[in-house]
Parts: C-alpha cells; sequence; structure tokens
C-alpha cells in the first residue's frame, strides 16, 4: 500500500509551528501533520513557561503597527476560534535612565499613532507605586499592552490542529528533506512522510534543516528567574527597565496561573550557542536578576521560585526571518524571532500558510511583511526588546 501524501507536513511544535498548522487547516490544506522533535510544551526552546508580554512600544514605527494590527485583528480572531481568553490587557512600563533610547521608542510610537504615553516622574510615582523611578527616568506608559497566557496559547493550538484533523507527531526527530521528487519526502527517526509542501519552524534548531540561515541568526540563551513577591504579583505592572550601557535591559511580568513574578535579562549579543548543550542558569546568574529586582521593585522580593534557560534566535537586525527555501517555494520557513516573536505568532503562523499555499501573503496593515522578514536581511533596519 503506498504512503499518504500529506498536503502541508509542518516541522516544529511550538507556538510558531502549531499556530501555522492551523492557519494551513483554515486554508482547506489537507491533511495536516506536526512533527516535533521533543514534546508539545516542552522547555528546551522559546514556546515554554506561562506568559509572555505583549505591547506596541518599538523603535520601529513599522513594528508598532503591525502589532496594532496582530492586537485587533489575529489574537481576537484565535480567541473567537479557540473559546479562550489568551490576552489579557494591561499597561506596560518602559523606563530607566536610558533617555536616548527611550527617546527613540517615544519617537516611533507618536509616528505610528499608538496609545503610549510620556509620563513625567512624580506622575510615574503616584500611579506605580510599586516601581521605583530614579529622578532623570524617561518613562513611557503603554497602554495596549498586556500579558499573553503562554503555555494555555501552545496547549490550544494542539488542541485546535488536532481537533480540525491534524496529525500531531511529539518526539519526532527530521533527519533530513528531500526535494527532489513531486512529492518532498521527510525522513524522521520514525518514519518518512512524503507531503506537497512542508513548513519548518524548528526555533534555534533551524540551521539543521535549512542551512540558508546559518549566517543570518545567532542562539543566544537567556536566564529567567521566579520569584515570590511581597504583595500579589498581578498588582505590579509589567515593565522593561533600560538601565544604560551598564546594566542592559531587563523585563518583568506576572506569571499567568500563580502568583509569581518572572524576571530576565534583555540579552541579544553573544557568541552564539548549541541549542543541545543548554546550561542550568548558575546561582550567580539568578542572584543578579535578584538584585536587579529589588533595585527597581519598591515592594519587597521574597523567596525564588525558580528558574529556567530560554533561547533567542536572533538575526543581526533583530528583525524575524520568515521566507520560502531559495528555489523551492514548497518550502517555507520561519525562525529567528529575535526574542520579541511570541506575541506576533497568529500572524507568523498565517503568513507561512499563505506563503506555502498561495504563493504570497495578504499583508497585514499595509507593511510588505514579505520585503520585512525575507532574506536577503535588510541591512538597517532594527526592532526593541521584548519578554
Amino acid at each position: 500500500m503506498s504512503q499518504p501524501v500529506y498536503g502541508a507536513v509542518v516541522i516544529g511544535g511550538g507556538v510558531v509551528g502549531l499556530a501555522a498548522a492551523w492557519n494551513l487547516l483554515a486554508l482547506g490544506c489537507r491533511p495536516v501533520a506536526v512533527l516535533e522533535r521533543f514534546g508539545i510544551g516542552h522547555d528546551r526552546g522559546s514556546s515554554h513557561g506561562t506568559a509572555r508580554m505583549t505591547r506596541s512600544t518599538y523603535t520601529s514605527s513599522v513594528y508598532a503597527s503591525l502589532m496594532r494590527h496582530v492586537r485587533d485583528e489575529e489574537w481576537p480572531r484565535l480567541e473567537r476560534a479557540a473559546g479562550v481568553r489568551l490576552l489579557h490587557p494591561g499597561d506596560v512600563l518602559f523606563f530607566g535612565s536610558d533617555r536616548a533610547a527611550l527617546g527613540s521608542y517615544a519617537a516611533a510610537v507618536r509616528a505610528a499613532g499608538v496609545d503610549v504615553e510620556r509620563v513625567a516622574v512624580g506622575e510615574a510615582r503616584r500611579r506605580f507605586p510599586a516601581l521605583r523611578f530614579a529622578g532623570d527616568a524617561e518613562i513611557l506608559q503603554d497602554r495596549t499592552g498586556g500579558t499573553i497566557a503562554a503555555a494555555e496559547t501552545v496547549s490550544t493550538l494542539h488542541r485546535m490542529v488536532v481537533s480540525a484533523g491534524g496529525v500531531v507527531l511529539d518526539h519526532t526527530r527530521v533527519r533530513g528533506i528531500e526535494r527532489a521528487d513531486r512529492a518532498i519526502r521527510i525522513i524522521s527517526d520514525r518514519d518518512t512522510l512524503h507531503a506537497e509542501r512542508v513548513v519548518i519552524a524548528t526555533g534555534a534548531w533551524l540551521p539543521e534543516l535549512v542551512p540558508v540561515v546559518r549566517a543570518e541568526v545567532t542562539v543566544v540563551p537567556q536566564t529567567v528567574a521566579y520569584f515570590r513577591l511581597g504583595v500579589p504579583a498581578r498588582t505590579v505592572p509589567s515593565w522593561v527597565h533600560f538601565g544604560g550601557a551598564r546594566s542592559g535591559v531587563t523585563y518583568g511580568l506576572a506569571e499567568v496561573g500563580r502568583d509569581a513574578w518572572k524576571v530576565g535579562h534583555h540579552m541579544t549579543k553573544g557568541p552564539g550557542a548549541d541549542p543541545d548543550q543548554l546550561a542550568t542558569p548558575s546561582p550567580g546568574e539568578v542572584e543578579i536578576l535578584r538584585t536587579k529586582l529589588g533595585q527597581i521593585l519598591a515592594v519587597p522580593v521574597q523567596e525564588l521560585l525558580g528558574s529556567e534557560s530560554c533561547l533567542y534566535t536572533m538575526t543581526p537586525t533583530e528583525d524575524f526571518l520568515v521566507d520560502r527555501w531559495p528555489g523551492d517555494p514548497r518550502v517555507v520557513f520561519a525562525s529567528a524571532c529575535s526574542g520579541h516573536g511570541f506575541k506576533f505568532a497568529p500572524l507568523t503562523g498565517r503568513m507561512l500558510a499563505e506563503l506555502v499555499v498561495n504563493g504570497k501573503v495578504d499583508p497585514p496593515a499595509g507593511v510588505d511583511v514579505a520585503g520585512l522578514f525575507g532574506l536577503p536581511r535588510p541591512a538597517t533596519r532594527s526592532s526593541s526588546p521584548s519578554a
């Protein structure tokens, strides 16, 4: 008996891969299979954890405009289909002593018409007493922000893919892709599948299957820690703190589903790491985060609840990477979400599905996303820190 030919095979079962699979099924592409090297919801890559920050504050007015579209159109579309609330609105504070960097954010959101207010120090202390604001701080209050229920988003997309007839094969590592025949062969350590189309969304492991991106991406591990505060975590607004060249950028937000505060140091540069050799955060790294958190918060920082590593897959410009396999439009790929990609996942998944099925993407907010996210990378565009 001949093997079935899938309408599409998605390699990678993180938030982007699952979003792509859901969108493929919505476009009528069937059957669809998702192959995940580890387990759905695993903690080895970039999609795990209960919470992600969402906001519109960027140094690029293009990204700020895109985020308006994602917040107003893409997340509501997913939530309606799922019947659950995944994005929880709330203020996000961008502040710190690095007035030059924050001035760039202020100019970009002003150009995009985003609901972000520049707040004086005295007023910020009145509005947000749980945070410490230095006398020379620049402060931006983003009213378009909030928290995404990240783990619930991944599990919801998984459920929706399966309920729509998709096949999800976890603990299945893809060893190679052969494109010579009419049907593409996807060779895994479990079986060989045949497909008309392939979507590759393997995050930090993308260069294994798409060699052309090796010069474009760098894997930068991040240390994330979780603390219990002296007040309920949900009463403290999410924030991104800019400490300048000495202390860099730190972010914090409440977890979803437990009373805990998530904090991380946003690192966008590094020598590159092997995602299969991810080290456990050292006590020293965690203590640095605890000290920084104590400097930023005006409420007590109590016990450490745990720590973990997360992977950023960075491009030099911090833009995303979404494109076709050179010379073969049957294969598309996405990765290098550069530390700010989770909030865009419903859009990224739709882009991948449309690109591989229709050959083009319906441009959101009038933005040429193919030019923005494709190879070769633009030399001057830059995005901004996220969590």
